[in-house]
Order: C-alpha cells, then structure tokens, then sequence
C-alpha cells in the first residue's frame, strides 16, 4: 500500500452548487471523483477504458483508493465521525455544539481516539473555528504553517468566494456569478491512500499533475506535484472499521448488515454531476446517495461500482456504454471510537 502526497500549484475547486448563480467548493477530493479524474486521465492518455476497468466490474477489484484529505507539512487529516465517543472528553454538559463543529481529526487525534485516549483540547488544538482538532505536538509542527485568513483566523487551508462576469455575445450585457475554491498554505495540500498494487494510478497522476482536479482548470486550478510513500494503513480484520472512502452499498444484505448494525454511524451525501456521451454532448448523471466519508461500519461491507447514467438512454448519443461512480469502502480500523455515547 502507499500514501500519495498532492502539494498543490495554484487553487482547487470542485464545485457544489448552492443556489442561483453560486456555487460552493469542496475541501477535500472524494474518493468518487478522484477515481473518476483517474479514469479521464486513462481515455486522455489513449488508454482502452474498458480494458482498464474490467477487473473493477467484478466483485473483488484491484485496488481501492481513499478519499483525498487536507495535508499540513507532515500531518495527515481524517474526517470525523459522524459521532464521537465519550473518552473523547469534551461532550460534557455545553459543550456538544462545540462538538458537533469538528469537521477533522489529526491523524494524532484519530490515533489517540480509536485506543481509547483523550487528547488534548486546549485553545491551541482547535483551529479553524474549532472545525479542525489537533495534538499540541502536531500543533507544534504546524504552527509556522499557519496564515491569516480575510476572517481574522490563522488557518492552514481555507475557501473562498469568488466572482465572475460574463458577456452575453448578442447583448453585450454583463452577468455576474460566483465559484468557489480552496486556497492552502505553504507546504500544505492533501493525500490519499491506495490498497493493491495500482500500477495505472502513477501515470494517470502524472498527466492529472499538468492537466488538473476538479474544474476551472482553463485557469490554473487544480494542478499539484506529487509524491509517494511507502507505508501502511492496517486493514480491518474483525469488528468496526472507519471508512476514509465514500460507499456505495450493492445489496440490500450489504445494507442490512453494514449500515443497519447496531453500533453503525454515519451520514449520507447526494451525488449528481455532469457526464458526456461519445459525440461530446453533455448530460445530467443519475443522482444517487452514498455514505460519507468518516462513517463507522462493520468490516463486512465492500461497496462496489454505481452506474450513473441518465435515467433516459434515448437521449444518451453514441453506445450505450455505463458512466461509473466508485463506491468501495475504504476500513482502517475504527477501535474505540466505535465506543457508545
């Protein structure tokens, strides 16, 4: 197994639409959306997709990847679980909206949490409007790390809104909209991990490092160095895992004994998007839900792929050839965090 570091060139924006001529971005890159970025990059590197995804179609695939998390020098991050357990030590009594605001985990945090610790949770281990938990160790690799945001917070990555005008050719009238992006600090970005041998993934990063994540690439967005690392993040042999993928459950058993365990815990997330047929015409993707990264599940789910394509194939141009959405679950063990509220 590796861990892939992304140190990013310039912004990143994976939009999220929020309303009439907005759209927001995430700040971190899903695990579908990564697989699917890969994928482009096999079509756009000449690669025969079909050949490259047929080990995927069945029912043990090659490889797996993780979702892509915030990264400061060193320290990795993981999204919380959707809930925490009680020797995290700060669901007293006041405190559990401060609770409910914490969006990530240091791997620090994570560690100390699934042996059953408590870290630390003075001033300094919170940042980002208590958002982001951190050890007081690796606050102190980090500290440096940190900028001043336009909202008066040091923060080692952040969003932003930006604006945009448009001509209309026939009217010359101007329209104004707005996008998001991320913007990180100096020697920050984000990482994932990959399990199995993935020998397609480091020529597709390669192209996907010039080309870019995400969109507005036009404009510079989303193009990163990368680097890897040799290392380990244990499987799950018995009991609950912590899912650092979004997942796709395939049955309706998988369904029954995944997410309707007693002590499973997690969230759902509504994924649509835009895909092309092959004569370039552009099409809404099926909607579906999946679970969210940071869910807590028993290490019997698998996940698998998710066809997406729009719900009408008299309209899909060309071969009726399925759009795919990654949905593998990606366990590390989840310890004690699994420990009842």
């Amino acid at each position: 197994m590796a861990i892939f570091d992304l140190t990013m060139r310039g912004p990143l924006h994976l939009g999220e639409f929020t309303g009439i001529h907005r759209e927001a971005t995430l700040d971190w890159i899903p695990s579908d959306t990564l697989f699917a970025a890969l994928v482009g990059a096999w079509a756009e590197q000449g690669l025969l997709v079909e050949d490259q995804l047929e080990e995927f179609r069945r029912q043990s695939p090659p490889w797996i990847i993780s979702s892509a998390f915030p990264r400061a020098g060193m320290v990795r991050f993981y999204p919380a679980p959707p809930r925490l357990p009680r020797h995290s030590g700060i669901l007293v009594e006041g405190s559990a909206k401060a609770a409910k605001k914490i969006r990530w985990l240091s791997a620090g945090v994570y560690e100390a949490l699934a042996q059953g610790e408590t870290p630390a949770a003075g001033e300094n281990n919170f940042l980002h409007g208590g958002t982001v938990w951190i050890t007081s160790a690796e606050y102190g690799q980090v500290k440096n790390l940190l900028e001043l945001s336009v909202d008066g917070r040091w923060r080692l990555w952040g969003t932003q809104v930006v604006p945009h005008v448009t001509l209309d050719r026939s009217r010359n009238a101007s329209n104004l909209y707005y996008t998001g992006q991320v913007n990180v600090g100096k020697n920050c970005g984000f990482w994932f991990a990959i399990r199995g041998p993935g020998e397609n993934v480091r020529p597709a990063l390669n192209y996907l490092a010039e080309a870019g994540l995400g969109g507005l690439r036009s404009t510079g967005h989303g193009s990163f160095y990368w680097t890897e690392m040799e290392t380990d993040l244990p499987e799950v042999k018995s009991g609950y895992g912590f899912c650092l993928s979004r997942y796709a459950p395939q049955t309706s058993e998988e369904i029954a004994r995944g997410l309707q365990a007693e002590n499973s815990a997690y969230k759902l997330v509504t994924v649509g998007g835009w895909c092309q047929d092959d004569r370039g015409h552009s099409w809404r993707r099926r909607t579906i839900r999946m679970v969210a990264e940071g869910a807590l599940l028993p290490n019997v789910v698998s996940g698998g792929l998710v066809d997406v394509r729009p719900l009408k194939p008299e309209d899909w141009l060309g071969p009726q050839r399925p759009v795919y959405r990654a949905g593998w679950a990606f366990l590390i063990p989840a310890g004690k965090l699994v420990e009842a509220i």
